[in-house]
């Protein structure tokens, strides 16, 4: 919403912040909404405390939410207090969240954790966030999980070790004969209407890369499926138990083609070795077999 428009609702600039930053927690933190991102913030927003190892823009935006809710899945934060200055907004809140998941390489503890900090927000003319800026949000985490707090120096070590915990899972599922025709509809959809919906559940998991390839394996057609992420078997759980629409949506549709849920099978170790990679050569070597 514009000042011009404000101005004809009546609205105050102030008030309209404020409702955008409470969507920021309400939406977006606390229910893992990431398609929200790209109708409240700009596409050049810089977070000045994002997660370490996140990209630039709107991507390290989702980023950083993506790796605080694998490692605290329940995470919810609370505003306790909000006031609004012109085109900036500060906020005090206060965190909670399990640490279930994988956190900065550091692996689950099981703990419950409560933090408060402070957070201002710049928005622009147009209502879109422009810049966050953390006020003891991240020290008071990392002191609270007996962690210490990332210097600026040592954040290209911390991107370079994010990387270096990311772990693939693959899991091999033939495809009926008669089937391809309705995978490769599904495919479509997950690349064109479903593509935001497909982006967002897949972030709200914990997943960094997913891919589906056909291979040919002793004369059977095989959907190769492989996910990254820092816990596979956890990103893939997340996906068999997920209410989404999305999520419960694309399970029945891999259900229909495959006659089992791919990513339950994930989550139950069913998956090749980590590292293993499929290739026209195998196949090859396979039928001769």
């Amino acid at each position: 919403m514009s000042i011009q428009e404000t101005e004809r609702t009546g609205v105050s600039v102030e008030e309209r912040n404020k409702k955008t930053i409470r969507s920021v927690f309400d939406t977006f933190v606390n229910k893992g909404d990431f398609s929200i991102v790209d109708e409240i913030y700009s596409p050049d927003m810089v977070d000045h405390q994002p997660l370490p190892g996140a990209p630039e823009g709107l991507e390290g935006v989702k980023y950083t939410i993506a790796g605080l809710r694998e490692g605290f899945p329940d995470l919810h934060v609370t505003i306790e207090d909000m006031s609004a200055h012109g085109d900036h907004v500060v906020i005090h809140n206060t965190w909670r969240g399990t640490h279930l998941g994988e956190f900065l390489g550091m692996e689950p503890t099981g703990r419950f954790i409560e933090f408060q900090g402070v957070v201002v927000w710049r928005l622009l003319d147009n209502g879109l966030i422009a810049e966050r800026w953390g006020i003891g949000v991240e020290s008071n985490m990392l002191s609270v999980l007996g962690m210490r707090r990332l210097a600026p120096a040592s954040r290209g070590a911390a991107r370079a070790a994010a990387r270096r915990t990311v772990k693939p899972a693959t899991v091999l599922l033939p495809l009926p004969e008669g089937r391809a025709g309705r995978w490769a509809q599904v495919q479509e959809e997950l690349a064109g209407a479903r593509l935001r919906a497909y982006e967002a559940s897949r972030r709200r998991a914990g997943i960094l890369q997913e891919s589906f390839a056909v291979q040919e394996l002793g004369g059977q057609d095989v959907v190769v499926l492989q996910l990254e992420a820092r816990d596979p078997a956890g990103a893939a759980k997340r996906l068999r138990d997920s209410e989404d629409p999305f999520d419960v949506w694309l399970r029945q549709e891999a259900g229909e083609v495959f006659g089992t849920d791919p990513w339950a099978r994930l989550a139950q170790g069913g998956a090749a070795e980590q590292g293993h990679s499929w290739s026209s050569v195998t196949a090859e070597l396979a039928a001769k077999d």
